[in-house]
C-alpha cells in the first residue's frame, strides 16, 4: 500500500469520484493525501489548515489500518507546517477512528461529531479568554452578571454598537466576541480594533477573538451533509458549543442577538434561542432612514464608492480609521 500526497488534477478528480461512493464531497482544503493499491485508491483523508476532514476508506480495506495510516500522516503533514491542533467535523458512525488515535470529543448530535485532537483543549483556550476578561474586569464567578454578544463586524456599524450598548447598560459585564476566521472583506485585525475602539468608551465592555471555537460559517465543513441540513448543524454545533462550554466556564449568563429578517439568519437565530433558551435576548435592529442598519448594506454602498453615505451607518468614534481602511479594500 502506498500513501501518495494528491497534486495533480487526474488525482483529485479521482479522490472526488471516490468519496461520491460515500456520498461525501470535497469542500474546501488545502492538502490531501490518498492510500492506493495496485493503482487503486482504497482511502482518502484531506484538511483545510487546522480542519481534517474528507475521511473514507474502501469497505474491503477498512481492516488493514487504512485510516490510521492515512490519519497519522494528515496529522504529519499538519505538524510539519507548525500546526498542532486540529479540529474533525465527521459523521458519528466514525467516532472510534478519531478516539482511538487520540482525539478528543467535544460535540455530538445525531449528524455531526466534533472532535479535537493535539495540544490544546477547547477548555484550555476558554481558560485564557477567561484570564483576559479577568485581566479587565477582575474575577469571574458563578455569581457576576456577565452577558456576550458574537459578532463578525464586516465591518462595525451603528447597529452592532446599538446591541452593545443595551447589553452594557442591563449588565454588569459585556463581553463581545469577534470572530477570528479571517475570510471577510474587512480583515480580523482591522475589524478587532474597530470593534475595540467603538467600546472603548464603555468600561463594562472587554472585546476577545473569539477563537475557531465559536464556529464561523465560512469554515464549517459541508462536505458530509446534505444541503438541507448543512445551516441547521452549523448552528445546532455552534451553540451547543457556547452553551457547554462558554457559558460555563466564563460564565455567561446571556447572549444578546439582534432580530433578523433573512430566512437563513432568522433560522440561525432560532436554533440558538432552542438550545440556549432563556439565555439568549433577542432585540429590535436599528433603523435609520426606514433602513435596517446592516454591515451588508454598508458593504453596498462601498461597491459603489458611496463613503459619505456609509459614514451615517459607522460609530462616529471610527468614521476616520473606517474611511482609511474602507478606502484601501474598495479603491
Amino acid at each position: 500500500m502506498l500513501i501518495k500526497e494528491a497534486l495533480l488534477k487526474e488525482e483529485l478528480n479521482n479522490i472526488k469520484d471516490f468519496l461520491n461512493k460515500f456520498d461525501l464531497s470535497m469542500d474546501a482544503v488545502t492538502h490531501t493525501i490518498y492510500a492506493e493499491i495496485d493503482d487503486k485508491i482504497v482511502g482518502t483523508v484531506s484538511c483545510n489548515n487546522d480542519i481534517i476532514k474528507c475521511l473514507a476508506v474502501d469497505p474491503l480495506y477498512q481492516s488493514e489500518n487504512v485510516s490510521n495510516l492515512l490519519i497519522t500522516e494528515i496529522i504529519n503533514y499538519l505538524n510539519s507546517n507548525n500546526i498542532y491542533s486540529y479540529l474533525v467535523f465527521t459523521k458519528p458512525m466514525y467516532d472510534k477512528v478519531f478516539l482511538s488515535l487520540g482525539f478528543r470529543k467535544i460535540i455530538m448530535d445525531e449528524n455531526v461529531i466534533l472532535l479535537e485532537g493535539g495540544n490544546e483543549r477547547i477548555t484550555d483556550k476558554i481558560n485564557k479568554i477567561k484570564t483576559q476578561i479577568e485581566f479587565s474586569i477582575g474575577s469571574l464567578n458563578d455569581n457576576t452578571d456577565l452577558a456576550a454578544i458574537v459578532i463578525n463586524a464586516n465591518p462595525i456599524t451603528i447597529g452592532h454598537e446599538h446591541l452593545i450598548e443595551t447589553a452594557s447598560k442591563n449588565h454588569d459585564y459585556v463581553v463581545v466576541f469577534v470572530v477570528e476566521e479571517d475570510k471577510s472583506i474587512f480583515k480580523f485585525d482591522e475589524r478587532l480594533s474597530m470593534v475595540y475602539l467603538t467600546c472603548k468608551r464603555l468600561n463594562n465592555v472587554v472585546v476577545v477573538p473569539s477563537s475557531k471555537y465559536i464556529v464561523s460559517q465560512l469554515t464549517f465543513p459541508t462536505y458530509f451533509l446534505k444541503e438541507d441540513l448543512v445551516e441547521k448543524e452549523h448552528a445546532m454545533i455552534d451553540a451547543l458549543i457556547f452553551r457547554d462550554y462558554f457559558c460555563k466556564i466564563l460564565p455567561i449568563k446571556k447572549r444578546y442577538l439582534g432580530k433578523e429578517t433573512k430566512k437563513k439568519m432568522v433560522s440561525y437565530n432560532t436554533i440558538l434561542k432552542e438550545v440556549l433558551g432563556d439565555k439568549i435576548i433577542e432585540i429590535d435592529r436599528l433603523k435609520l432612514d426606514n433602513e435596517i442598519v446592516s454591515a451588508s448594506f454598508v458593504r453596498r454602498l462601498l461597491e459603489n464608492h458611496q463613503y459619505e453615505e456609509c459614514l451615517k451607518y459607522i460609530p462616529k468614534q471610527i468614521q476616520t480609521v473606517f474611511m482609511m481602511v474602507a478606502k484601501s479594500h474598495y479603491e
